[in-house]
């Protein structure tokens, strides 16, 4: 059960704690928001596949949430969504709205309320329906503006695509790396998996300290929304995990597999040609440019963790070789680097675009 909440401070201890006894927590929001705000965290929140959003009524204006989670319910309208309603009453107007819109799930209690409790107990029933929600429903809807109506165009590569993320030598960030993209990936809202071919083995590790649960798909597992498919250290099978796999990567009906190669050799060279998209990792220091030179291909993007602009813009002027810089961050699960995976990805992700009218307004 993945689950997104945006919550108050006061609440959101109690909350957090609550949802994860039960879930997964993929979007995590904390604090009061102006209008603006509102609109761009529930945007958010439509572009993750959540199973449930929690959301606090005391975030922000009623009429902001309102009209906010309006277009949160058009976007994603099979997604469970929980209003915590502090002190609110039947006959409240924003209520009474929310059950307009279809969201039946209403927690009520004073502000002092323990709220952990009220979540943990509402995540464990099944989703309310509008007999349970009657009495908030006033018949009272807010002057919303209607949302206009628009045709959007999503033009996306046909099938899964595949994306191999490769090192030049150990220990430059190859394994970092592709757990970032897929990362990236699946909290964009797609459905996305990692696949482990490296010579040093490590996912199975990070699943088991991060105590992750199954995936989609047998023998896979899952952390923040990313399936993650370890190597087998004991399989005997002489061809890749990714090829083992492949009936359950059908199965699991992925938009995007990333697949961990290692370090490159004249096996997984073969390996990173059948992708449709590769990155290879690289050390931009000096003295390691040889390893660079020995395997450059120009049909693969170039990743230097940790590098500097100007460790960059001397490879490119002394050496030929342009690449990008992966700043550091430590958590291959944070935000940090988003705006740089959205340009590196960009002829691989879906292009959205809004169909004009007859008159091209």
């Amino acid at each position: 059960m993945l689950i997104s909440v945006i919550l108050t401070k006061q609440r959101s201890e109690k909350v957090i704690e609550a949802a994860k006894e039960l879930g997964e927590i993929i979007l995590e929001q904390v604090g009061t928001l102006d209008s603006q705000g509102i609109k761009d965290v529930l945007n958010s929140a439509a572009r993750v596949a959540s199973d449930i959003l929690i959301l606090d009524l005391d975030i922000g204006s009623g009429r902001d949430i309102v009209a906010a989670l309006q277009s949160f319910r058009i976007a994603r309208p099979h997604t469970r969504i929980i209003i915590l309603a502090p002190a609110r009453e039947p006959g409240d107007v924003i209520v009474s709205s929310l059950v307009g819109l279809g969201i039946y799930d209403i927690i009520s209690g004073s502000k002092d309320s323990d709220w952990g409790k009220l979540v943990k107990d509402a995540l464990a029933r099944q989703p309310a329906t509008y007999a349970q929600a009657a009495r908030w429903h006033t018949g009272q809807f807010l002057g919303i503006p209607p949302v206009k109506e628009q045709v959007i165009i999503e033009e996306r590569p046909s099938g899964v695509v595949t994306i191999a993320v490769a090192g030049t030598a150990h220990g430059l960030g190859c394994t970092y790396t592709a757990l970032s993209i897929a990362y990236f990936l699946a909290r964009l809202g797609h459905s996305a998996a990692i696949i482990e071919d490296s010579q040093r083995p490590s996912l199975g590790f990070l699943c088991s300290v991060l105590k992750a649960r199954s995936g989609r798909v047998q023998g896979s597992f899952m952390i923040h929304g990313l399936d993650i498919f370890p190597l087998d250290e004991s399989a005997t099978d002489v061809n890749s995990n990714y090829d083992i796999l492949l009936k359950k990567i059908r199965a699991g009906q992925y938009e995007y597999i990333v697949r961990d190669i290692g370090v490159l050799d004249p096996v997984r060279v073969k390996e990173i040609y059948k992708a449709d998209f590769a990155f290879i990792v690289a050390s931009a220091a000096k003295w390691r440019w040889q390893e660079l030179i020995d395997k450059i291909d120009s049909e693969f993007s170039i990743i230097f963790p940790l590098a500097s602009q100007n460790d960059i813009e001397d490879l490119s002027f002394y050496a030929g070789i342009k690449g990008t810089a992966l700043p550091h961050c430590p958590n291959p699960f944070s935000k940090d680097n988003d705006l740089l995976f959205l340009k590196l990805l960009a002829p691989i992700l879906p292009n959205r675009k809004r169909k004009k009218s007859l008159f091209g307004l």
